[in-house]
């Protein structure tokens, strides 16, 4: 599957953007615009951790408000609210 994007934008914002997706369609689409971020400043909305789970930073948000913020890796060490949010949807069963 080839990605094409108008105008190359430097900036770009996915808000829910695989939310309606099986898991096998959402994963063929995060893998296909991996290459496409490259370079580029990518904001990704997301109830998904799959969606965001290799990202370069997650932000987890309570009330409005950072709660943590870090790598998937750091967040899953704190086991704080991410790695409790991460266990029930990946039942990675930590």
């Amino acid at each position: 599957m080839h990605v094409s994007i108008f105008k190359e934008p430097s900036l770009l914002l996915l808000d829910e953007a695989t939310s309606a997706l099986d898991a096998s369609n959402e994963r063929m689409i995060v893998e296909n615009l991996a290459g496409f971020y490259a370079g580029r400043t990518v904001v990704i909305v997301a109830h998904r951790l799959s969606t965001v789970r290799n990202a370069d930073m997650i932000a987890v948000l309570d009330k409005g408000s950072v709660h943590e913020y870090g790598t998937h890796g750091e967040l899953v060490q704190k086991k704080g609210s991410y790695y409790r949010l991460i266990r029930d949807q990946l039942e990675l069963g930590m």
